[in-house]
C-alpha cells in the first residue's frame, strides 16, 4: 500500500524542510506551490519532493484537490508546511488502514502558541478516490460524495507551530482571510461555523468588539451539537473577560455546563471568572470539575485546563484560604508537567 502527503505551500522556507523531514521515508510527498517567491520549491525538490504550480484563486479546497490529483498513493495524508509528524506516522497509518479498510481518519491537531497547546481534530487521511474530496474555500473540509466525510478516529498526533507568529505576521494573516471570510458570509450569512472563525480572527487582532459581534452571530445559529459550538461560547467568554464584563461571561456560560459535561476548558473558564468576581466557594469547585474531567481530546481544547493549569490554580485557592497541605498537593501534581509556576511555588 502507498500513501502520499500532500501540501500546498506559499514562501514557506522556514517551515517547509522540518515538515517535509517528518514525513516517513516509503511515502510520496507531493508539494503544490501557489507563487512562491522564496526557496519553497527547492526545498521540496530536495526531499525528492513531486513538485507542481497552481496559480491561487482564493479557494483552499481547489488548491488540496489540485495536489491530491497529482498523487499516486492508494491514501493520502494532507499536511501543512508549518505542521510535524510523529515518529510513528508510518506505523499508526498502516493500522489504520488494517483496521479501518476505505475509511477517512481524523486526526488530532496541537496548535503550539508560546508555551500553550491548542488541540482540535480534523479529518486529514483518506483514500485517494474520486469520492473523497475536499471542499468549502476556507476552513475546507473533506467531503464523501458531497457530504462530510464519515471518519473514525486517528490518534496521530500532528504539530502545528503557525500560531508562534509576531505581530506582524498576526495582522497579516487577519488582512490575508479577512476578505475569504467575508467572500463566504456574503453567500452564506447563517454559517455558524464560519461565523466563529470570523470571530476568532478578530480574536487573533484583539479586536474584542469585532470578535464578540461575529461570536454573537454564530451563538444565534443554535449548532448545539456541533463540536466548534461549545469552542465558541468559551471564546465568547474570554472575549467579555478581556472587556472585564465577568458578571455578563459567567451569565452567558453557566447554562451550558449541562449540555457539555466533559468539556474541561467551560468549567475552568468558569473558575477564573469566579476568582474575578469573588465567588470564593465556586473557584473550588469549578477547577476540581476541570480536573475530574481531565484533558480531552474531544473539543478543540487549551492542554493543561483538565490537568496541571487546574491544578495550580486550585492549589492558588487552597493557599490564600490557608489550607496548605492541599495547596502543596496540587503544585505537586502540577509540578509533575513541569509546570514553571507550580515549581516556583514548590521552592
Amino acid at each position: 500500500m502507498k500513501i502520499s502527503v500532500c501540501l500546498i505551500v506559499k514562501n514557506e522556507e522556514n517551515n517547509l524542510a522540518r515538515a517535509l523531514r517528518s514525513v516517513p521515508d516509503s511515502f510520496e510527498i507531493v508539494v503544490v506551490d501557489t507563487g512562491s517567491t522564496d526557496r519553497s520549491v527547492p526545498i521540496a525538490q530536495q526531499f525528492g519532493a513531486v513538485t507542481a504550480s497552481y496559480e491561487w484563486s482564493d479557494d483552499f479546497a481547489a488548491a488540496r484537490n489540485f495536489a491530491g490529483s497529482r498523487a499516486t498513493g492508494d491514501y493520502i495524508l494532507a499536511l501543512d508546511a508549518d505542521e510535524e509528524l510523529p515518529a510513528d506516522t508510518e506505523e499508526q497509518l498502516l493500522r489504520f488502514v488494517q483496521q479501518h479498510p476505505g475509511k477517512a481518519g481524523c486526526v488530532y491537531i496541537n496548535n503550539v502558541t508560546g508555551e500553550e497547546i491548542r488541540r482540535h481534530r480534523m479529518v486529514r487521511f483518506y483514500p485517494n478516490r474520486p469520492e473523497f474530496r475536499f471542499a468549502g474555500t476556507v476552513h475546507e473540509q473533506v467531503y464523501e460524495n458531497g457530504e462530510p466525510a464519515v471518519f473514525e478516529i486517528l490518534p496521530l498526533q500532528v504539530m502545528h507551530y503557525g500560531y508562534e507568529e509576531n505581530e506582524y505576521e498576526v495582522k497579516s494573516k487577519f488582512e490575508r482571510y479577512l476578505p475569504l471570510y467575508e467572500k463566504h458570509l456574503a453567500d452564506h450569512p447563517n454559517d455558524g461555523y464560519m461565523l466563529y472563525q470570523m470571530g476568532k480572527l478578530y480574536y487573533s487582532i484583539e479586536d474584542w468588539a469585532g470578535a464578540e459581534r461575529h461570536l454573537l452571530l454564530s451563538m444565534e445559529q443554535r449548532q448545539l451539537d456541533r463540536l466548534y459550538y461549545p469552542v465558541m461560547l468559551v471564546m465568547l467568554g474570554y472575549v467579555l473577560k478581556e472587556q472585564q464584563r465577568y458578571a455578563e461571561a459567567e451569565q452567558l456560560l453557566y447554562p451550558y455546563v449541562e449540555l457539555y459535561p466533559d468539556f474541561p476548558d467551560l468549567f475552568f473558564l468558569l473558575g477564573l471568572l469566579a476568582m474575578d468576581t469573588g465567588k470564593i466557594q465556586a473557584v473550588e469547585s469549578y477547577f476540581a470539575e476541570a480536573l475530574k474531567i481531565g484533558d480531552t481530546d474531544k473539543y478543540t481544547s487549551v492542554y493543561g485546563v483538565g490537568t496541571f493549569l487546574a491544578a495550580y490554580n486550585l492549589g492558588v485557592y487552597y493557599e490564600v484560604t490557608g489550607n496548605k497541605d492541599l495547596a502543596g498537593q496540587c503544585y505537586r501534581f502540577a509540578a509533575e508537567y513541569e509546570y514553571e509556576p507550580a515549581l516556583r511555588r514548590l521552592k
